[in-house]
Parts: structure tokens; C-alpha cells; sequence
């Protein structure tokens, strides 16, 4: 599939939107910070607004109203976009919500520190830049690990 000029392998709209409808009252809730929020449009382009609400959060103040809320299924945290520490963030997000899925996007690479974002059960770390292609393999996983919880407390 190209979107934009952009090729994006394996992926059709369908398998987005079906991954993204599996198992959803409604649509996957999706914060984003910093870089991330550079591919919004295509993402809209690609998932349609039945299957994705997203919401653009520009501080670690919106950051945590979004997640007192609860609107958002998930997040993509630039660390460079937020005045605070992300890890302390993370740690303040974990107050909130412990299940919130959080995808940490930085450019450091220090093994403490990555090791300690997922201690504190960051989804996952992706290091800059990040491609629209990245982003779309971060959601789908996290709606894999949403559909399953989904599936387990059900009925």
C-alpha cells in the first residue's frame, strides 16, 4: 500500500482497520506527543475516524489530563516534547493508569535507562526517528494486547 509516497509493507487499509475494529466498542483511542504527531494526517488517511480517535497532546500537562480522562487506549511519548523527565512521567502515568499502553519514543540510548522504562511497563521504546511504518507496527501490536485483555475479561 502507498500512502503519500510512502510504501507501507504488508499493510492494506482493510488489515489496519480490521485490526483496529477487533473486539472495540469504539474507536482506539491514540494520544501523541512530539515526532509522532507529525504522521496524524496519515494515520487519519489511513485508519479512518471510525477506527481512530486521535488526540495531539503538547505537555506533560495535556499528557496526564488525557490520561485522567481516559479516552486514550494509548500513548506515544516523546520525551523530547514534554518538559519533565519521562521516566518520572511514566511513573505518574502508572498512577493513573496502570494499563495504559505507552510507547516511549527517544533519542537516548542508555541500557539503565531503557531498561528502566520498561520496568516501568512502557508497551515498548522506539528510538528517533520514527517512521510512519514503525508507528503503524506499534498500533496494531498494541491492539493485539488490547484485543487479548479484551478477550479475557470478557464473557
Amino acid at each position: 500500500m502507498v500512502v503519500g509516497g510512502l510504501y507501507l509493507r504488508g499493510w492494506s487499509v482493510p488489515m489496519v482497520a480490521a485490526a483496529l475494529h477487533e473486539g472495540l466498542a469504539g474507536p482506539f483511542g491514540l494520544a501523541v506527543s512530539g515526532e509522532a504527531g507529525q504522521h496524524l494526517n496519515a494515520l487519519r488517511q489511513i485508519v479512518g475516524p471510525k477506527w481512530l480517535q486521535a488526540y495531539r497532546v503538547d505537555s506533560d500537562r495535556e499528557v496526564l489530563q488525557v490520561v485522567r480522562a481516559g479516552v486514550a487506549d494509548a500513548l506515544v511519548l516523546d520525551e523530547d516534547a514534554i518538559e519533565i523527565d519521562s521516566l518520572k512521567l511514566l511513573r505518574m502515568i502508572r498512577r493513573l493508569d496502570e494499563m495504559l499502553l505507552v510507547v516511549l519514543l527517544t533519542g537516548r540510548t542508555n541500557r539503565r535507562r531503557l531498561e528502566e522504562a520498561l520496568r516501568l511497563a512502557a508497551f515498548s521504546v522506539v528510538i528517533k526517528p520514527l517512521r510512519l511504518e514503525e508507528m503503524l507496527v506499534q498500533i496494531h501490536r498494541m491492539m493485539v494486547r488490547l484485543d487479548a485483555a479484551m478477550r479475557s475479561f470478557g464473557p
